[in-house]
């Protein structure tokens, strides 16, 4: 008879089969069977970050950013309460990733057309809060480039201070 630590265990290690799965499916370019499988995932442990910042990223890069959204803000959800999952990944970086994810979902939601000629404030609001998780992305992993680059030129949220680009020296 196993324990439930080992039953547990094993449920995990089925999940990041799939998970890999997935990411493999995603890489050549299936991203209906990887789509499939992260939500599989979900269904049976919601409270795995990775699989939800896959998702959101998947779902981004097919321009559904409004069904990105709510599985970026599961996983940073997840993240802030210390459930990583995959400890491949140093932890400032994933959650930089989760971040940066979100940020982007919306940037790009800021920039459809219902949003730009809608509500100002709707607007204000999204793009706000697109440089508020640029900048932490930007913050928790200064070597992302591509955040720190939108945190620079979208310029600060309100009520936060500037961002300074870093700059590289010669001297070292």
């Amino acid at each position: 008879m196993t324990s439930f630590e080992d039953q547990e265990q094993s449920v995990l290690d089925d999940l990041a089969d799939r998970f890999m799965a997935a990411l493999n499916a995603k890489d050549h370019g299936n991203v209906d069977k990887a789509e499939e499988l992260l939500l599989d995932i979900l269904k049976i442990e919601p409270r795995l970050p990775e699989p939800h910042l896959e998702l959101a990223r998947l779902l981004l890069d097919t321009e559904r950013t409004r069904d990105a959204e709510p599985h970026a803000r599961e996983a940073i959800a997840h993240l802030r309460a210390g459930g990583q999952w995959i400890d491949e990944v140093p932890e400032n970086v994933l959650q930089a990733l989760a971040h940066a994810t979100l940020a982007e979902i919306l940037r790009r939601q800021a920039d459809e057309d219902d949003v730009i000629f809608g509500d100002p404030a709707a607007f204000k609001a999204l793009v706000d809060e697109a440089k508020l998780h640029f900048a932490r992305a930007s913050e928790l992993d200064p070597s992302d480039a591509y955040s720190s680059y939108h945190a620079y030129f979208l310029g600060p949220a309100p009520g936060q201070k500037p961002i300074v680009p870093a700059i590289e020296s010669d001297e070292d």
